[in-house]
Formats: structure tokens, sequence, C-alpha cells
């Protein structure tokens, strides 16, 4: 079991991280590690001019081959293949010294040769520059062992052409005293292996810990922020709402007053068409107010649905289309399987709501150079006991940025004074009050589409 398992098993995201962090740190190791062998094999052809001068050119071609094979490798650990080959090349720089040694051992002496010390420099590489595993270290070492004794008994067994003999000591003896003191290094590498790696672990582990902390505190903070900022606005609307109502009562007595003198205006005024033009001018600028103010009624005063009945769902549509139809002078509404449903509700507000949403959807297919002929869709379909009502323009869209926002009271992506921005939020709380959801999605320049759901009134 690797270190990472004895230590958190039920944890996949952080030993996914740690096996990751792993291959980046043993890519960099190798980079350095193939340094050494580069460096250090062809130097050490000052050792065999002392020891085996017999054998210099053969052994000089070995340590040649060894850097012939080592360069190649080197090269690939700094290109995109590196981290698809990352097990090959981070082990090619300790298996081929292992192996050249391993010969030069065979074509000398055998176990006579001094050489061995080789082997014991390329475990303790092993152990200091890589990030083997107890289990690795314990494969490698073992290899760098038996790759020893196979050398030391292929000499005796088959002697070299080059075998040498310029000691006195007896053979297997020096074998077993040289396999015992590769063995007690292989066994300080694997312990180094095992508690480095479950170090190497429980310091990443700390780190990764320390890491996924801050992330959560900059998480929290963040929906801290944007709960306060939720907050205050949730105050503005309490305050806005409460201003709302005092100033619907201040203002509605002498708009209502305005409107009876204004009516009374257009009994007396005769013949003169330019006063007559001047006061349609100031009933339609009275009307737009009147229309803000019972917007603004109906924002203060969100109350629960009252008065509700049964009614067909197209009639509702008519009504709206009927008070829109200024709005909606040469633009296509289909009315795709309105017709038969009945709901559950307030026949007004859901007028209210339909006007709204085709205001909206007549704004957007009025864009110039659409580059497509305006259409509006209204659909109904029943969905288990609930009718599901959708709007369709085939307009200029909502910017994604834009969607969550269109529910907010006083959001508006129209220009100033073309809206107040409460349209959508009225009509929001209205199918709130009737039990449903709604909800707008768009592509932005193609079209928007609003759902929303209502009560069948055979369910009631």
């Amino acid at each position: 079991m690797s270190a990472a398992l004895e230590h958190d098993p039920d944890d996949p995201d952080l030993l996914e991280a740690y096996w990751e962090y792993v291959r980046t740190l043993r890519l960099r190791q190798a980079k350095f590690g193939y340094i050494l062998p580069v460096a250090l094999v062809p130097a050490a052809l000052s050792l065999d001019y002392f020891v085996y001068p017999e054998l210099l050119g053969p052994i000089l071609k070995s340590r040649l081959w060894c850097n012939i094979v080592l360069m190649p490798c080197w090269a690939l650990l700094f290109t995109r293949y590196a981290r698809r080959l990352l097990w090959f090349l981070g082990n090619a720089w300790l298996w081929s010294p292992m192996a050249i040694i391993a010969w030069m051992i065979y074509a000398s002496e055998g176990a006579r040769s001094p050489y061995y010390a080789g082997l014991n420099l390329v475990m303790l590489a092993s152990c200091l520059l890589t990030t083997y595993r107890a289990r690795e270290s314990i494969a490698f070492c073992g290899t760098v062992i038996g790759s020893y004794v196979i050398a030391c008994v292929l000499h005796s067994a088959w002697p070299p052409a080059s075998a040498l003999n310029k000691s006195s000591f007896v053979n297997g003896s020096l074998m077993f005293n040289n396999v015992y003191f590769l063995v007690a290094t292989a066994c300080v590498c694997v312990a180094s292996a095992y508690f480095g790696s479950k170090r190497r672990f429980e310091d990443f582990r700390l780190r990764h810990e320390l890491d996924v902390n801050n992330d959560r505190l900059t998480l929290t903070i963040s929906k801290l922020k944007e709960t306060e900022v939720q907050l205050v606005q949730s105050e503005k609307m309490n305050a806005l709402g409460k201003l709302s109502a005092g100033l619907l009562h201040e203002v509605n007595n002498p708009l209502n007053f305005t409107f009876m003198a204004l009516q009374t205006a257009q009994q007396e005024v005769g013949d003169n068409a330019e006063l007559k033009e001047t006061l349609a001018d100031i009933q339609q600028g009275m009307s737009r107010i009147k229309g803000v103010i019972s917007d603004l009624r109906t924002f203060a005063y969100p109350t629960a649905l009252s008065g509700s009945e049964s009614f067909p769902i197209a009639d509702a549509l008519t009504t709206a289309l009927r008070l829109t139809a200024h709005e909606l002078q040469n633009i296509n509404v289909n009315r795709d399987a309105v017709n038969g449903q009945r709901v559950f509700g307030s026949q007004t507000h859901l007028s209210h709501v339909f006007m709204n949403l085709l205001m909206n959807a007549a704004h957007a297919v009025r864009t110039p150079d659409l580059g497509r002929d305006p259409l509006i869709t209204v659909a109904c379909e029943p969905r288990g006991g609930r009718l599901e009502v959708t709007v369709r323009d085939n307009g200029i869209g909502v910017k994604a940025a834009n969607l969550s926002k269109l529910f907010e009271p006083f959001f508006t992506t129209k220009d100033v004074g073309q809206g107040t921005g409460l349209g959508l939020s009225i009509c929001h709380t209205i199918i709130l009050n009737h039990g449903g959801n709604i909800g707008i999605t768009s592509e932005e320049g193609k079209w928007t589409q609003v759902t929303f759901d209502l009560p069948l009134a055979d369910k009631h």
C-alpha cells in the first residue's frame, strides 16, 4: 500500500492532487538526475586508468554508450511527451549506469572488482534524488543486487576474454562481503524511501489542506459580501415599498382629480382642434403616470392571491392582446394550443402578466436590422396538473450576464425613459402568488422565451 493510501484512503481529491504533485516532482528531479551520470560516468575514466589500464578501451566504449543512451532520454524530458514517458524517463538515468557497472564487473574481475562500490552510489542516488516509495526502492535495490550477483556468477562460470585476476582473495568470500554491503546500503535506501514518502505526503497533505481552507475562506468571504449586498438591497426594497405606499396615497387623489378636470376640459373644448390635440397629449401623459402608479401599487402590496376563479386562459390572453394592440402592430402573434385550456387564479392578474410579456417581446422584435419577420408565439402544454405557458419571440435576445437580473425591481435593458423595470418583477410576484414558477431563457441575437406555470382548473 502506498504512503498516501496508508494516510487517507477516503479522500480521492487529495490522492489525485498528491500523485500529480509527485509526477511533477519526479520530472524535475529526473532533469537534474541525468546530469550526474552524464558527467560522472565519463569522468571515472581516470579511475579505469589506474585500476584497469588493460581494459581502458572496452570500458571507455561502455561509458560512452551509457551517455549515448542517456542524452536523448534527457532531451525528451523537456518535450510534451515527458509525462507520458515519465515511468521510463524517470528511471533510465539509474538503470543505464547500473547496467554499465554490472558489465564492467563481469568484464574485469567479477567479485574481486572494486567497481561494486559504483552500485552503492547508484542505490544512494535512487534514495536521495527520486520520489521512490518503499516498494519501488525495494524493487530497484533488488535489481541492483541481482545484477551484481549475476555479473559475478557469469564471470566465474563463463569468464570473458578480458577477465583479469589481480587479487589473491577467495572469489566466493569476497562476493559475499560485497553483497553484504550492497544489502546494507539497500536497507538504508528502502528505509529512507519509506519515511521520505511518508514525510513527503504529510507535507503535501498539510499544504493541500491549507490551500483548500484558503479557497473555502475566499468563497465564504465572497458569499458573505454577496449576502451583505442582498441584505442592503432588501432593506432598500423595504424602504422603497413603504415610500411607494405613502406616495401612492398622496399622488392618487390629485391624479384622479386631474383626470376629472381633464375630462371636463375635453367636453368643453368645442371645435378647437389644436386644443383638443394638446388635451389628448396631456391625457396620454397622465395615463402613463397612472400606469406607473398602478405598477408601484402592485409592487408595494404583493399580497397573497385572492378572488381566484376558473377561467379560460385564452380570455386573459385576448384581453392582453387587445390592450397591447397598438404596440403589436405589424407583429405576427401565434396562439399555439391556447384555446380550450382553463386555469384557476385571477384573470385580471394573468392578463397583466401577458401584457407585460407581450410588450417586452414587441420591444425585442422591433429592433432595426433584425433581418427576419417579427414573430411572437404563445403556447400552452398541460404538465402534471399544471399548465405550462411559454411566450417566445425571435427578437434580439438577452445578454447572458443580464438573465439573472431580469426579475429584480427597477432593472431594465431598455433605454432611459422606455421602461421602469417593474414589469417582470410584478409578473414574478403574480406567478408566485399563483403557486407557480417563472423563468427566462435566451440566446443573444436570436430569441427569448419566458416560461411559467399555472394550476389547471380541473384540479381544484
